[in-house]
């Protein structure tokens, strides 16, 4: 079986190099950024130049633009992603699909003020990646899409499981723990391992276990020679950006492929343990060609259009 992999668009249609695939699989970040991206790196660059900012993201948001039209670009976002995936629909495949950052797909919080302190900043990326429905916004007028958020679906004689929304690691760290009171600290281990949970589920509910496995993450996983921030721009320069929980996922389960993005300079491939790990990158070329034989168990071939391997 040949399997299409796509990585992050943010509104760009992709340019399809591969006309014979058998499904196509979408690591998320189909909405478009060319509204939003420039406020989120101004933003950012006042946050590398002071990490201890005091301006919090919505009243940034109120001063640049206001609410009303932030409002307007997100929804404008996912009228765009919409329209990409309705073209990648039209090709009449299985597209298997998990949500990015971008796709405003992420559960619901009870933290209105995220800014006010430590605790509320991780709690709501936590309430955030318990997300487990891609915004139907986003999915309108499709007929061949197979939402992989916490979930399995299956094809040919494969698992694909996915889990999506995640934008950074999900790791309890001491300086976490310095940040918090006691009380404050399990209630975020409780949330992180409900999501850990939602993921991990997916898997050991799966119908046929003897099928071969897919793990669709939009954050590639933590600590791999793909998930280092490179753009000098950013306040996260040279630090590793991936997710904790894909990283483990893949350690605990062995599964044959993991795909992932979120981190576009990322292109390449990689191993945690047995499972090979792909970043298509970022952009209208950013796609992985994979003819993997189902019955056998094994990869015949990895064709990166966008990077010579």
């Amino acid at each position: 079986m040949k399997i299409l992999v796509m990585g992050d668009l943010h509104g760009l249609k992709p340019r399809l190099h591969y006309k014979d695939f058998d499904c196509i699989v979408h690591v998320g970040d189909l909405g478009d950024d060319s509204k939003l991206g420039p406020l989120y790196k101004k933003y950012f660059k006042l946050l590398k130049k002071d990490e201890n900012l005091k301006l919090g993201w919505e009243d940034f948001v109120k001063k640049e633009v206001g609410l009303r039209k932030y409002n307007f670009y997100e929804r404008d976002s996912l009228r765009v992603g919409n329209e990409i995936l309705k073209y990648l629909d039209s090709f009449g495949k299985p597209i298997f699909l998990v949500a990015g950052n971008w796709d405003q797909s992420y559960g619901p919080s009870k933290i209105k003020d995220i800014e006010r302190n430590y605790y509320s900043y991780i709690k709501a990326f936590y309430d955030w990646y318990l997300g487990d429905r891609i915004n139907p916004k986003l999915l309108k007028g499709t007929k061949n899409v197979f939402d992989c958020m916490h979930r399995n679906h299956e094809f040919n004689r494969i698992n694909f499981i996915g889990y999506g929304n995640s934008s950074g690691k999900e790791i309890l760290s001491k300086k976490i723990k310095k940040k918090v009171t006691e009380k404050q600290y399990e209630i975020l281990k409780k949330s992180l391992k409900k999501i850990h949970d939602k993921v991990f589920n997916a898997y050991r509910s799966r119908k046929n276990k003897k099928f071969l496995t897919i793990f669709i993450t939009h954050n590639i996983p933590y600590e791999t020679k793909l998930d280092i921030a490179k753009d000098k721009d950013s306040y996260a320069y040279g630090l590793h950006l991936g997710s904790s929980l894909a990283r483990k996922f893949c350690e605990k389960y062995q599964p044959l492929l993991c795909v992932g993005g979120h981190i576009h300079e990322g292109v390449g491939k990689d191993k945690i343990g047995k499972t090979i790990v792909l970043n298509p990158g970022f952009g209208r070329d950013a796609q992985i060609l994979i003819d993997v034989d189902e019955k056998k168990g094994k990869i015949r071939k990895i064709e990166f259009y966008n990077k010579k391997n």
